[in-house]
């Protein structure tokens, strides 16, 4: 049967009205029925109290890890509690304590009106209630962080002791002989376990029928087989005919192969196992077995939907992964045969839970699946590194006689994270062979996790940034909203773009750290926990230097120098360009911006070692003593620089003439300033001359130079002759501009001569020493052939060359 793609599209518009009007119909039978009254604030402290009692009994002789996970879970759920209690009950105080204040304090022996001294006392009663109920809820809050901390405690400490516990070898063979031992009644277990899945199924179709399960199946066939691949159909469609060329375009495809490679078996498998509590066919102890049939679809579907839609086996021309078709197919076949074990591992890891069979084989199972694991890592390490290695290997394999040709450069993240891979791939290897089988396992399944989450999110990401290019382009329907609407030029278009795709990127980067952390038992909550926390520790004072501060705060410096640069080189190389900014002004900002964030850096360091703000108050205090007497030269440049970026009487490629020395300004920092002369030399100037004293500025009013000739001839020379003579030679000139206009001026007419001064301008200063250099050559040439002669100013001097006289003078006779 052919289903056109209005069909299609009609369908799911039908499917979305139901569903909204189902939606609606619920909000509706919700809203009318009757809303439990709100407990009091007392009652309401009292039950988190309660709680946490409880929890706290709960959490003594809990031995396993994921029991005190929830714990955990649910003392922070009666913290956030607390928190929200004092929360919402402070602006009431407030309100209080403003009334009380416009009362005034009562003067001793003084009496004021009745009304006002009850008033009084009413005021005084909520506000001693309120602030009571306040200290309750913050002490409550406290106490439910200490039990939170001290299960989190109690739960890394078992999970250390499980991660590294040492079992038998799965290669032993005294594993396998005990194993086999125990087989027999790991068998009945297991026949136990089926036989109440089979009773429940059969006492619920002979309550129900078989219509309920039939339709839950075929639903769940359904939505896995022809659901999928017209979901899918109807994608492409969709794509190719609404969104634009290039990247967009294959990114979309990715994403909703991801999306649906997720949602549908999970779907599928939610309705199956909804469909078999709906008759009554999960006994209750097997709850945690349905429980956990959609929580391992999930996860196994998720690994293979990023696969297929990062790789695209059977769509090179879709693919996003520069990855040749013979790697790709490698890889997706790897990577189905991972989602496949992780989907049989989950699953018999939840089995022997419910079965209880003897630890004999769950340690088996787990050492199966561990080498499984490192033999499936390992494959698809060897297929990456394929693809890394140097064009002179593959043209040795190939055969190729040809001269080898220049590597390419690989990134150091990547060299990085493939050697730590290999680390972690080898140490799970020997771990399983030496009997750390829950180590190996662990290591192993982070490692397919950690490619996967990241995988995911650098889809998501180049989605991002493809959606906000597209949605704020000048030529799209929304570019042209916004343009006719809010008169936003195609350079904003273009920032509001980058920015757009910064704010994604970020959400998408806490939402991978997130997941990444999901194997430990993190989760957002806990994330926002350990901010709120460490908000907290920052503002704390008189605490001790320990090596753990020194640690983290080396920790901080190295992820905060790295956030810098990062923003600083998103700053200059993307947000900047899109700005109609000048390339000076950009690199000021930059500068700024840079310097800030190191500042930033270094206080988050000083906070993160303890040292409050007070302290760093008296730390400035002193440095500014230091800083007067033996830092004012550097103090003075300092400022100087951030001068020169913000009035910018020196720009970034100005020339420059500062005392005898001239040239090319080619970088300014926050205590000098590069300028580059004529030999190629850099001359470091500090700022503060380029503050204090006279410079000038060549191309600060504008870019054009000026050429000056100046010489004399004769006082019979034919000057008109002369000056037609000198505007043909401007004009001839390829570097002398015609506006503004060559001029030749009469200077003077002294001493038997006439003195000449011209003046033409040229495109740039720095093109006037040649091209004046190439007129004067062309002067004298052109006056050579009209037999005019130049004359030089003559100094004469009247000097007697007699001796004086020595002798007595006699007059004559």
């Amino acid at each position: 049967m052919i289903v056109s793609f209005h069909s299609v599209s009609r369908a799911a518009r039908r499917l979305w009205l139901l569903s909204a009007l189902l939606v609606l119909a619920a909000g509706q039978a919700l809203a009318q029925g009757p809303a439990a009254p709100a407990p009091s604030v007392d009652e309401a402290l009292q039950q988190i109290d309660d709680a946490l009692s409880t929890l706290q009994d709960q959490s003594k002789d809990e031995q396993v890890p994921e029991n005190l996970h929830a714990l955990g879970l649910q003392v922070a759920d009666a913290q956030r509690q607390a928190d929200a209690q004092a929360l919402a009950l402070q602006p009431q105080l407030d309100e209080i304590d403003e009334r009380l204040k416009q009362l005034g304090d009562l003067a001793p022996g003084t009496r004021e009106a009745s009304d006002i001294a009850a008033e009084r006392k009413q005021l005084q009663a909520s506000h001693d209630r309120l602030d009571g109920a306040i200290k309750r809820a913050k002490l409550l809050s406290v106490e439910a962080q200490q039990l939170g901390d001290a299960i989190e405690k109690a739960r890394a400490r078992q999970l250390s002791e499980q991660l590294f516990a040492r079992v038998a070898s799965p290669l032993s063979p005294t594993l396998w002989r005990q194993m086999a031992q125990a087989r027999p009644d790991d068998l009945q277990r297991l026949r136990a376990v089926g036989q109440d899945l089979t009773q429940a199924l059969q006492q619920g179709v002979a309550t129900h029928g078989t219509a309920p399960l039939a339709t839950g199946i075929a639903i769940a066939l359904l939505i896995l087989l022809p659901g999928a691949l017209a979901l899918r159909w109807v994608g492409q469609r969709y794509v190719i005919q609404r969104t634009p060329g290039g990247r967009l375009r294959r990114s979309a495809l990715a994403v909703w192969t991801l999306v649906l490679g997720t949602a549908l078996p999970t779907i599928a498998a939610w309705v199956l196992i909804d469909t078999l509590r709906a008759i009554q066919a999960i006994p209750e102890d097997l709850d945690g077995l349905a429980d956990a049939v959609v929580r391992v679809t999930f996860f196994s579907a998720f690994v293979g939907a990023t696969s297929a839609a990062l790789l695209l086996p059977r769509q090179p021309s879709w693919r996003l992964l520069p990855f040749d078709d013979d790697t790709a197919v490698k890889l997706g076949r790897y990577a189905w045969l991972t989602s496949v074990a992780v989907w049989l591992s989950g699953m018999l890891t939840a089995l022997n839970r419910v079965a209880r069979t003897n630890p004999v084989t769950g340690v088996g199972v787990d050492g199966v699946i561990a080498l499984v694991f490192v033999a499936l890592v390992i494959a698809m390490l060897v297929s990456l590194l394929r693809i890394h290695r140097g064009p002179v290997e593959a043209a040795v394999e190939g055969g190729e006689a040809t001269a080898p040709a220049v590597p390419q450069r690989r990134s150091g993240v990547v060299v990085l994270i493939s050697l730590l891979a290999q680390l972690v791939v080898a140490a799970a290897l020997v771990g399983a062979v030496l009997g750390y089988v829950n180590f190996a396992r662990a290591a192993t399944q982070q490692i397919i996790w950690a490619v996967v989450v990241c995988g995911a999110g650098g889809l998501l990401m180049m989605f991002a940034d493809d959606l906000s290019q597209w949605l704020f382009k000048p030529d799209s329907r929304f570019g042209k909203a916004a343009s006719v609407g809010l008169g936003l030029r195609s350079s904003h278009m273009e920032q509001a773009a980058v920015l757009t795709a910064a704010v994604a990127r970020l959400w998408l980067v806490l939402m991978v750290i997130g997941a990444l952390l999901v194997p430990y038992g993190a989760n957002f909550t806990s994330i926002t926990d350990w901010i709120v926390q460490a908000r907290k520790a920052w503002t704390a004072s008189g605490l001790p230097l320990q090596p753990w501060d020194v640690l983290r705060a080396v920790l901080v410096a190295l992820i905060g120098l790295a956030l810098v640069k990062a923003a600083h080189r998103w700053l200059v190389r993307t947000y900047l360009p899109s700005t109609e900014l000048e390339l000076s002004t950009r690199a000021s900002v930059a500068a700024v911006m840079r310097y800030l964030g190191i500042t930033v850096v270094a206080l988050c360091v000083l906070v993160t070692l303890g040292l409050d703000m007070t302290k760093l108050a008296i730390v400035a205090s002193a440095l500014s003593v230091g800083i007067g007497f033996g830092l004012q030269a550097i103090t003075q440049n300092f400022i100087s620089g951030l001068i020169l970026m913000a009035e910018r009487p020196v720009k970034i490629g100005d020339w420059v003439r500062i005392g005898d020395a001239e040239g090319d300004v080619r970088r300014i920092n926050v205590r000098s300033t590069e300028i580059q002369v004529s030999d190629r030399s850099t001359l470091i100037v500090p700022n503060s001359d380029l503050i204090t004293k006279t410079i000038r500025n060549m191309t600060m009013a504008g870019p054009l130079g000026r050429v000056q000739l100046q010489f004399s001839v004769p006082l019979g020379t034919d000057v008109a002759a002369v000056r037609t003579m000198l505007l043909d030679l401007y004009a001839v000139h390829e570097n002398v501009l015609a506006e503004p206009a060559p001029s030749v001026f009469i200077d003077s007419i002294a001493g038997g001569m006439i003195a000449i001064n011209s003046f033409a301008y040229v495109p740039s200063p720095r093109a006037t020493y040649g091209t004046r250099s190439d007129l004067f050559f062309q002067l004298l040439q052109a006056l050579a052939d009209a037999q005019i002669a130049l004359v030089t100013p003559q100094d004469v001097r009247i000097v007697d060359a007699a001796p004086p006289a020595t002798g007595q003078e006699h007059a004559p006779g």
